[in-house]
């Protein structure tokens, strides 16, 4: 009876390792991401003249290495594109709301090409929680807006307990970063970058409801810190005119807000519902 030797797994080189992830990374699913977002880089250093002030320890853009998750305020639509183009190095994974560019397969084709993570926002998503960990343990760069819609608030909104979550179960490092978001044709976009969160050190012990809202807390007092440098140290009177701007679609939302209310007591008198 022959017995045949057992076999010895041999280790790969991690030379071998980095040329297969070198040829992931060029599949051709990235091939639209990355043109656009290297065609798009020029026109927004022409159009917006971004300045970043990089308030941590390097005084510089940090080289997000492995698994990050970005953190950020909301206040327009075009939040992902800035940080999608100031972020030029890392792939981005954007969480999205899923109505954010209407139903139909063309939304969903730009979601996809532009790596959006899809989010139904009027359930807890499981589905999409679950992804976002894959992402994570599979060494994404993930990218969250953790108040969940558009701030028109002169103060931070309170942060979703998802994004900590996240962190608490993969480890991820978390990078604030706050976003002045007053748009327009050849104004400059003010941005600031802090140092990165290191969850593993600043909250010990398995994940509970304790632990994420800490971690929370701290994720908004670091974006918030942000805020404060970085209006001090951008002109004066941006600062005025972003809250101006934040005023007035507050009363543009009012306003939508109470056409909605007399339309539907209208129909309500005439009997249409």
């Amino acid at each position: 009876m022959v017995f045949s030797a057992p076999r010895v797994r041999r280790k790969v080189p991690m030379a071998m390792n980095k040329l297969a992830a070198f040829f992931r990374a060029l599949h051709p699913r990235f091939w639209v991401y990355d043109f656009v977002k290297f065609t798009w880089i020029p026109a927004l250093y022409l159009l917006q003249r971004p300045k970043i002030l990089c308030c941590n320890a390097e005084g510089k853009m940090p080289r997000i290495k492995g698994r990050a998750i970005l953190v950020a305020n909301h206040t327009w639509w075009m939040d992902p594109i800035t940080m999608i183009l100031t972020f030029w190095r890392r792939r981005l994974y954007t969480l999205a709301a899923v109505e954010t560019l209407g139903p139909g397969k063309f939304a969903r084709l730009i979601h996809k090409v532009l790596l959006f993570v899809d989010v139904d926002r009027k359930k807890l998503d499981i589905k999409s929680f679950n992804q976002c960990l894959d992402l994570l343990n599979d060494e994404k760069c993930l990218l969250v807006f953790p108040e969940g819609r558009f701030v028109f608030e002169d103060e931070l909104q309170p942060f979703k307990g998802g994004t900590a979550l996240m962190a608490l179960k993969t480890g991820a490092p978390i990078y604030p970063v706050y976003i002045h978001g007053l748009y327009g044709m050849f104004r400059p976009i003010y941005m600031a970058v802090g140092d990165p969160i290191d969850v593993s050190k600043e909250i010990e012990g398995a994940a509970d409801a304790q632990k994420i809202q800490q971690l929370n807390e701290l994720m908004r007092e670091r974006v918030n810190e942000l805020r404060q440098k970085l209006e001090a140290w951008m002109p004066a009177d941006e600062a005025d005119k972003l809250k101006a701007f934040k005023a007035a679609k507050r009363a543009a939302l009012a306003k939508g807000h109470e056409e909605r209310e007399r339309a539907w007591r209208e129909a309500q008198e005439k009997g249409r519902v």
